[in-house]
Protein backbone atom coordinates (compact mmCIF):
# COMPACT_ATOMS: atom_id res chain seq x y z
CA UNK A 1 0.00 0.00 0.00
CA UNK A 2 1.98 3.11 1.41
CA UNK A 3 4.79 3.72 3.34
CA UNK A 4 6.24 6.49 5.20
CA UNK A 5 8.13 8.80 2.67
CA UNK A 6 5.92 8.13 0.21
CA UNK A 7 4.70 11.58 -2.00
CA UNK A 8 0.77 11.08 -2.15
CA UNK A 9 -2.17 12.85 -3.12
CA UNK A 10 -5.32 13.22 -1.49
CA UNK A 11 -8.23 14.97 -2.63
CA UNK A 12 -9.03 18.70 -2.24
CA UNK A 13 -5.78 18.86 0.00
CA UNK A 14 -3.30 18.19 -2.77
CA UNK A 15 -0.02 16.17 -2.25
CA UNK A 16 2.17 15.62 0.60
CA UNK A 17 4.50 13.26 2.21
CA UNK A 18 3.53 10.47 4.50
CA UNK A 19 5.84 11.31 7.47
CA UNK A 20 4.59 8.39 10.03
CA UNK A 21 2.57 5.73 10.82
CA UNK A 22 1.09 5.90 14.04
CA UNK A 23 -1.27 2.90 16.07
CA UNK A 24 -3.99 4.59 18.12
CA UNK A 25 -6.04 3.14 20.84
CA UNK A 26 -9.42 4.01 20.53
CA UNK A 27 -12.70 2.41 22.08
CA UNK A 28 -10.12 -0.14 23.48
CA UNK A 29 -9.43 -0.69 19.32
CA UNK A 30 -6.03 -0.37 17.95
CA UNK A 31 -5.67 1.84 14.55
CA UNK A 32 -2.88 2.16 12.04
CA UNK A 33 -3.21 6.15 11.25
CA UNK A 34 -0.67 7.70 8.47
CA UNK A 35 0.65 11.17 9.12
CA UNK A 36 0.67 12.67 5.70
CA UNK A 37 2.15 16.47 5.80
CA UNK A 38 0.96 19.29 3.05
CA UNK A 39 3.68 21.36 2.80
CA UNK A 40 2.11 23.69 0.54
CA UNK A 41 -0.39 24.54 3.12
CA UNK A 42 1.18 23.68 5.95
CA UNK A 43 -1.18 21.36 7.00
CA UNK A 44 -0.71 17.62 8.92
CA UNK A 45 -3.97 15.07 8.47
CA UNK A 46 -3.91 11.60 9.95
CA UNK A 47 -5.83 9.02 7.45
CA UNK A 48 -6.91 5.91 9.36
CA UNK A 49 -5.41 2.74 7.46
CA UNK A 50 -8.93 1.17 7.32
CA UNK A 51 -10.27 4.00 5.14
CA UNK A 52 -7.37 4.97 2.52
CA UNK A 53 -8.87 2.97 -0.26
CA UNK A 54 -12.41 5.09 -0.52
CA UNK A 55 -10.35 7.84 0.82
CA UNK A 56 -8.57 8.77 -2.88
CA UNK A 57 -5.64 8.56 -1.47
CA UNK A 58 -3.22 8.36 -4.32
CA UNK A 59 0.56 8.10 -5.01
CA UNK A 60 1.76 11.17 -7.11
CA UNK A 61 2.10 10.83 -11.02
CA UNK A 62 5.43 9.84 -12.34
CA UNK A 63 7.47 12.29 -14.18
CA UNK A 64 7.16 11.23 -17.33
CA UNK A 65 3.36 11.59 -17.20
CA UNK A 66 4.16 15.85 -17.17
CA UNK A 67 3.47 15.79 -21.09
CA UNK A 68 -0.35 14.75 -20.02
CA UNK A 69 -0.74 17.39 -17.51
CA UNK A 70 0.62 19.90 -19.97
CA UNK A 71 -1.62 18.71 -22.69
CA UNK A 72 -4.75 18.39 -20.27
CA UNK A 73 -3.86 22.07 -19.31
CA UNK A 74 -4.41 23.36 -23.03
CA UNK A 75 -7.57 21.62 -23.82
CA UNK A 76 -10.40 22.65 -22.64
CA UNK A 77 -13.99 21.53 -22.78
CA UNK A 78 -16.20 24.28 -22.44
CA UNK A 79 -20.21 23.29 -22.59
CA UNK A 80 -22.25 24.02 -25.85
CA UNK A 81 -24.84 25.50 -24.03
CA UNK A 82 -24.14 28.80 -21.53
CA UNK A 83 -26.59 27.68 -18.78
CA UNK A 84 -26.08 29.37 -15.16
CA UNK A 85 -22.69 29.70 -13.36
CA UNK A 86 -23.82 27.87 -10.74
CA UNK A 87 -23.99 23.81 -12.56
CA UNK A 88 -20.86 25.08 -14.01
CA UNK A 89 -19.15 25.81 -10.48
CA UNK A 90 -20.42 22.48 -9.03
CA UNK A 91 -18.94 20.10 -11.88
CA UNK A 92 -15.76 21.77 -11.66
CA UNK A 93 -15.93 21.38 -7.35
CA UNK A 94 -16.87 17.43 -8.30
CA UNK A 95 -13.83 17.35 -10.94
CA UNK A 96 -11.46 18.56 -8.03
CA UNK A 97 -12.52 16.43 -4.92
CA UNK A 98 -11.90 13.56 -7.47
CA UNK A 99 -8.06 13.82 -6.46
CA UNK A 100 -7.12 13.42 -10.32
CA UNK A 101 -4.62 15.93 -11.57
CA UNK A 102 -5.97 15.54 -15.36
CA UNK A 103 -8.95 16.67 -13.52
CA UNK A 104 -7.30 19.43 -12.13
CA UNK A 105 -5.87 20.69 -15.49
CA UNK A 106 -9.45 20.43 -17.32
CA UNK A 107 -10.55 22.96 -14.64
CA UNK A 108 -7.81 25.01 -15.25
CA UNK A 109 -8.50 24.52 -18.81
CA UNK A 110 -11.97 25.44 -18.51
CA UNK A 111 -11.72 28.29 -16.66
CA UNK A 112 -8.93 30.19 -18.13
CA UNK A 113 -11.12 29.68 -21.62
CA UNK A 114 -13.84 31.02 -20.39
CA UNK A 115 -11.71 33.82 -18.50
CA UNK A 116 -10.71 34.52 -22.01
CA UNK A 117 -14.29 34.71 -23.43
CA UNK A 118 -15.09 37.17 -20.41
CA UNK A 119 -15.14 41.19 -20.43
CA UNK A 120 -15.43 41.21 -16.65
CA UNK A 121 -13.64 38.33 -15.63
CA UNK A 122 -14.57 35.11 -13.65
CA UNK A 123 -17.48 35.07 -11.16
CA UNK A 124 -16.26 34.88 -8.00
CA UNK A 125 -16.56 30.73 -7.70
CA UNK A 126 -14.76 30.33 -10.52
CA UNK A 127 -11.92 32.36 -9.41
CA UNK A 128 -11.62 30.09 -6.35
CA UNK A 129 -12.33 26.81 -8.30
CA UNK A 130 -9.14 28.21 -10.47
CA UNK A 131 -7.14 29.16 -7.71
CA UNK A 132 -7.44 25.53 -6.02
CA UNK A 133 -6.93 23.84 -9.37
CA UNK A 134 -3.70 25.66 -9.40
CA UNK A 135 -2.41 24.82 -5.82
CA UNK A 136 -3.64 20.99 -6.07
CA UNK A 137 -1.37 20.97 -9.43
CA UNK A 138 1.23 23.18 -7.89
CA UNK A 139 1.62 20.83 -4.85
CA UNK A 140 1.94 17.70 -6.79
CA UNK A 141 4.72 19.07 -9.16
CA UNK A 142 6.92 20.02 -6.60
CA UNK A 143 7.01 16.75 -5.31
CA UNK A 144 6.89 15.04 -9.04
CA UNK A 145 9.79 17.45 -10.41
CA UNK A 146 11.10 18.85 -7.01
CA UNK A 147 9.99 22.11 -8.11
CA UNK A 148 9.64 25.68 -6.44
CA UNK A 149 6.49 26.61 -6.16
CA UNK A 150 6.93 29.73 -8.66
CA UNK A 151 8.40 26.71 -11.24
CA UNK A 152 5.24 24.74 -10.25
CA UNK A 153 3.31 27.62 -11.28
CA UNK A 154 5.24 28.76 -14.70
CA UNK A 155 4.73 25.08 -15.89
CA UNK A 156 0.68 25.76 -15.25
CA UNK A 157 0.72 29.26 -17.06
CA UNK A 158 2.86 28.38 -20.05
CA UNK A 159 1.32 25.34 -20.87
CA UNK A 160 -2.55 26.78 -19.98
CA UNK A 161 -5.16 27.08 -22.90
CA UNK A 162 -5.12 31.08 -23.73
CA UNK A 163 -2.15 32.19 -21.63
Amino acid sequence: MFNVGDSVVYPYHGAGTIKDMEEKDILGEKHIYFVVYFPLNHVTLMLPENRIKESGLRKIIESNQLDEVATALKTSEVPEKKEAARPYSKENETLLKSGCILDAASVIANLTSKQGERNNGLHMEDRKNLDRAKQFIISELMLVNEMSEDEALSFIDENAHGA
